[in-house]
């Protein structure tokens, strides 16, 4: 019966069940290495299996593994000989997925019964869905344009919204979302901080004084490509999708020109974190880079937003070394974190990118500051912490977001101005 019902949502979906990769009986693995031999096993086993690691690998922290049912029994026999603590998080991953899409059709049928035709913040949307929604904001007057960034390999739009009442010579806070295709909350976010950025203005004090502040740049799906294949293929695909060789992708967020192709990078194409051929060889990575010199001198921050893991991270990604503004990094980090926190309890960890996670290079947050002075350029990683991972459900949206916002505006308010 079940079958049935999903074959029904995958047709009101505009999705074929022919096409759409199955990750039945796919487990998410959580290991924890304590030792650089287990790190390094764990790594040698990332690239021999191609297997996907759905967090940064690094000693004495945990990271979650998708392992495909063939490699299951193998692998965690070898976690075990090894003395690598594991725990299976979940069994079957397709159910969560099968999960996600059947609450996304609930809401759409739902509100398609009662006649709401607004635009649901409160659900998942595909990317054409997204841009017909951002591309109809504009107008004489409101607050809010869109312009198009760049174009995908696949010939998609990189769509650019931007937030402004308006005035000369004001400071921009500037976003990238869903860099990473799988990860559908950081678009699902960013739409309702434009939301509440554009309905919040000349009615709202606070929303009213920070859009007079700066102007509030979006690159609101970052990885049209990708994030449209997460909807089309492969629900859990990473990168973008241009070919090369037997493989297909990049990690838009690994081809910034900020210590290219170093740690936590990989130069097989088959490889989720595929730094691409070479800085900027990306049209995605490219994008953003246009944005920031379109706008030298004038970015007080980037908010790179991804999902999941609950963290709010500083450079430096390439090295352990700490950049020079660290300290006031910090304190804003600390700022944003209590008040997301204070919103509904859930605790984010800080700091730079290197120690909260591991070392990964080619990120728009280093490239951001070491190439164009961003004083304050964070990675956020949004809800959970991987019982549902990359397919939080549609109902933790608003939350999710209502956090972040509020941590954002916390720390946009704690920053120094460049111009003092």
């Amino acid at each position: 019966m079940k079958s049935f019902v999903l074959l029904f949502v995958f047709a009101l979906l505009g999705l074929s069940s022919a096409t759409l990769l199955s990750y039945q009986n796919h487990a998410l693995v959580r290991v924890r290495p304590t030792t650089e031999k287990h790190v390094q096993l764990l790594d040698r086993l990332q690239n021999d299996l191609n297997l996907d690691f759905w967090t940064e690998l690094g000693k004495e922290r945990s990271v979650d593994i998708l392992v495909p049912p063939k490699y299951f029994v193998s692998l965690t026999s070898v976690f075990a000989r090894y003395g690598i603590e594991s725990k299976v998080i979940n069994r079957d991953i397709q159910k969560l997925i099968d999960d996600q899409l059947l609450k996304i059709n609930d809401r759409k049928e739902a509100r398609k019964r009662a006649g709401i035709k607004a635009f649901d913040y409160e659900n998942y949307h595909t990317y054409e869905e997204i841009v017909a929604h951002v591309s109809s904001l504009s107008g004489p007057s409101s607050v809010v344009s869109y312009s198009v960034a760049g174009e995908t390999y696949e010939g998609r739009a990189i769509p650019l919204v931007t937030v402004s009442s308006g005035g000369a010579d004001k400071e921009a806070i500037l976003f990238d979302c869903g860099i990473h295709a799988r990860e559908w909350v950081s678009p699902a976010s960013c739409l309702l901080f434009i939301e509440w950025l554009s309905t919040g203005y000349g009615v709202d004090a606070e929303i009213t004084t920070l859009v007079d502040s700066y102007d509030w740049l979006f690159v609101v799906v970052a990885n049209p490509d990708g994030y449209a294949y997460t909807w089309s293929d492969a629900r859990l695909w990473r990168k973008n999708r241009v070919p090369y060789g037997s493989c297909f992708g990049t990690d838009p967020n690994r081809n910034f020109d900020s210590d290219f192709g170093g740690l936590g990078t990989s130069d097989w194409p088959c490889a989720d974190t595929y730094h691409g051929p070479s800085a900027f060889s990306e049209a995605e990575s490219s994008a953003i880079r246009d944005i920031m010199i379109a706008n030298e001198g004038r970015i007080l921050s980037l908010f790179s937003i991804h999902s999941y893991s609950q963290l709010w991270m500083s450079p430096y990604g390439f090295t352990f070394d700490l950049p020079a503004d660290y300290d006031e990094m910090y304190r804003v980090m600390g700022i944003g974190v209590d008040a997301l926190t204070a919103t509904y309890g859930k605790v984010f960890e800080y700091g730079n990118i290197a120690d909260v996670i591991y070392a990964a290079a080619g990120s728009s947050a280093d490239y951001a500051y070491d190439t164009h002075g961003v004083r304050y350029p964070f990675a956020l990683e949004l809800r959970d912490t991987g019982f549902y991972g990359f397919q939080l459900p549609p109902e933790q949206i608003m939350p999710t977001a209502e956090e972040t916002f509020n941590g954002i505006k916390a720390a946009v308010s704690a920053m120094v101005s460049r111009k003092v």
